[in-house]
């Protein structure tokens, strides 16, 4: 089916997508974008500031709980509204990725 062949296309395409994640000067160095990411792929500099390392699943989990936004995927997501799991909180997902 074409669903199934443009999945494949994209996925190849995805672990890379974050070359296009910015981070904006709100950022408060908190971590939160490293302690969630299932797959590891946030590290964070000197000065705490996210360093994404392209092997991501486009979870965008990062953008979305970030709490002061600072994260966007190019200049698309900056005025969008976040939305997260009402029934998870950051700290849980932390444990379950033991991203420290």
């Amino acid at each position: 089916p074409l669903q199934e062949i443009a999945y494949r296309v994209l996925i190849k395409f995805a672990h890379n997508m974050d070359k296009h994640y910015n981070v904006s000067d709100d950022c408060i160095g908190c971590g939160i974008c490293k302690k969630v990411c299932p797959v590891g792929n946030v590290d964070l500099d000197d000065n705490n500031i996210p360093c994404f390392k392209h092997h991501c699943e486009q979870c965008v989990a990062c953008i979305q709980y970030c709490p002061k936004k600072a994260i966007n995927y190019k200049n698309k997501t900056q005025s969008r509204r976040r939305y997260t799991y009402p029934g998870i909180k950051y700290t849980e997902l932390a444990e379950m990725n033991k991203n420290d």
